[in-house]
């Protein structure tokens, strides 16, 4: 399932979108007293799928979707005289606490993809080929991003990390795309999390992140967001154990870090979220 050991440096993502109101207004000239849900309105019913009683919010091309958060959870194995530790990180852009008028969609997909570009990552998402980085590549062009070292692929294979090429570099691992084949039988990460014994989503679901940023609550994104990361890595936790690439004793002493990891976030005042997390996954 996997070839290589696993990265001295992981960093597991998730990006959260909502129709491009602004997009909109210039794709269909649209009056400037048009209101966002206005705008968003024409688009979904520019949708071939657009359905007034059955689907008034089709899924819409990624090109037509605004970026809005992008979390992430970094994976650093390290040496120190004490031996073998595994650090983490969460985080994303925006930061938190944040507030609506904080989010520049051209900001944080610089900012993400000039941090992947420099650290070179083995980047992990889940569904992340079909989705995530197609969604970064057309809003980055759209935004006139200029991401150089994010895009710079090695002349061979065992040169470097390709986040291009799937098939001969482990630069961009999609979990989805390594356990699932039929489109038919793909689990969504909140019902494979869930089945795994992991908390899978709290409060809110992908299909209310629009009408949480039409009511301003960019934080409520936010949160949900890094919460989809968290359950990520377990997933890709669960798969790497299942493919032989940490014994019994490194899963175990992982995910005991990975709750003290958590247990220290809760601490600060804007992660105090995460608590909820914890109370959904039993010791």
């Amino acid at each position: 399932m996997l070839k290589n050991e696993i990265p001295e440096l992981c960093l597991y993502f998730d990006l959260e979108w909502v129709p491009d109101a602004a997009g909109a207004r210039r794709l269909f000239d649209l009056p400037p007293e048009t209101t966002e849900l206005e705008a968003m309105q024409a688009l979904w019913e520019h949708s071939t799928q657009y359905d007034a009683e059955k689907n008034p919010r089709p899924f819409l091309k990624y090109m037509f979707s605004r970026v809005v958060s992008i979390a992430f959870l970094a994976r650093r194995l390290v040496f120190r005289d004490s031996g073998r530790t595994i650090e983490f990180r969460l985080g994303s852009f925006p930061e938190l606490p944040t507030e609506i008028g904080d989010v520049s969609e051209a900001e944080i997909i610089e900012k993400f993809l000039t941090s992947v570009g420099r650290r070179k990552p083995q980047l992990v998402g889940f569904n992340s080929v079909e989705s995530d980085l197609q969604v970064l590549i057309q809003r980055g062009m759209i935004n006139e991003i200029s991401a150089e070292s994010f895009n710079k692929r090695p002349d061979k294979p065992w040169e470097g990390y390709d986040y291009f090429d799937g098939r001969n570099s482990e630069g961009h691992l999609d979990i989805l795309k390594r356990f699932s084949f039929d489109r038919s039988m793909q689990p969504k990460l909140d019902e494979f999390a869930k089945f795994c014994g992991f908390p899978g989503k709290i409060d809110v679901h992908g299909d209310q992140v629009t009408d949480l940023w039409l009511a301003g609550d960019i934080t409520s994104i936010v949160e949900y967001n890094q919460t989809d990361v968290l359950n990520t890595y377990l997933v890709w936790l669960r798969m790497v154990y299942f493919c032989g690439k940490l014994s019994e004793e490194a899963y175990f002493e992982e995910l005991e870090g990975f709750r003290n990891f958590l247990e220290a976030e809760i601490e600060k005042p804007e992660k105090a979220f995460l608590q909820i997390f914890l109370d959904k996954w039993p010791v």
